[in-house]
């Protein structure tokens, strides 16, 4: 790392805690450039660094678009500090890239069957996982929730939800795997599922599908009207296939 030689801890901590709680834009450019430079500077004090470099290239996206030869001429900038901030434009760039592109979206049921089978592949048990989906239908996350034995599975709600909760997404699919060759829903698989559906939906998060595998066959609750649909506005519980 560039630059141990005075400690700042007070003044890190406060900025970091700022950004965790504001964000970054709550910066102004010299704070803004004096944080990242924490990355590359593990004590070193960048308040002047920044402050240099803003005076040498203008503006923040300035210092961003300049050379890592010109920005390792402005004192205390090292090439590590050099080489970051050259490259913050980049991954910038590939982010967005990353985050608007359709590849790997899992927007079919036959995509979602296609991309859980590997996972459950040679179970003897059965065993659940669920999957967080972003905005785009990509994977988001993956939680493994429980294993039981060649029958069954039991799943707690409390342990869907808080899973649900960590990937941080609104859309979750639920799947588990029947060992026995034959994916077809229980009575106790139903009410599972509802009662899954009714404690995901009073935290926001919508239950896509809940899919069961097996060895050459899947099972989608929704494409075959069996999975409820919770109502976020009135917390009504609509059930496509009715009661029974």
């Amino acid at each position: 790392m560039e630059g141990q030689n005075i400690s700042h801890e007070g003044h890190r901590q406060r900025m970091r805690a700022r950004v965790e709680q504001y964000g970054l834009e709550s910066l102004a450019p010299h704070e803004a450039l004096e944080y990242l430079l924490y990355i590359t500077n593990a004590r070193r004090d960048t308040n002047g660094i920044a402050h240099a470099l803003l005076e040498r290239f203008g503006s923040f996206a300035g210092v961003l678009e300049a050379s890592e030869e010109e920005l390792c001429r402005v004192p205390g900038v090292g090439p590590a500090s050099a080489r970051m901030l050259h490259l913050l434009p980049e991954v910038s760039r590939y982010y967005e890239h990353s985050r608007t592109s359709t590849e790997g979206a899992l927007t079919t049921t036959e995509r979602l069957a296609a991309y859980l089978k590997p996972r459950f592949a040679g179970a003897k048990q059965e065993k659940a996982l669920l999957l967080s989906l972003d905005s785009r239908s990509r994977v988001k996350s993956v939680y493994w929730l429980k294993e039981g034995n060649s029958r069954m599975v039991s799943l707690e709600v409390k342990d869907v939800v808080s899973a649900a909760l960590r990937g941080g997404t609104e859309s979750v699919v639920l799947c588990h795997n029947h060992p026995n060759g034959v994916p077809l829903p229980s009575r106790e698989d139903l009410t599972a599922t509802e009662n899954i559906v009714r404690a995901l939906g009073l935290v926001k998060i919508r239950l896509r599908d809940h899919i069961i595998l097996a060895e050459n066959d899947y099972f989608s609750m929704r494409e075959s009207n069996r999975l409820p649909f919770y109502d976020f506005e009135t917390g009504a519980m609509l059930r496509p296939y009715g009661r029974e």
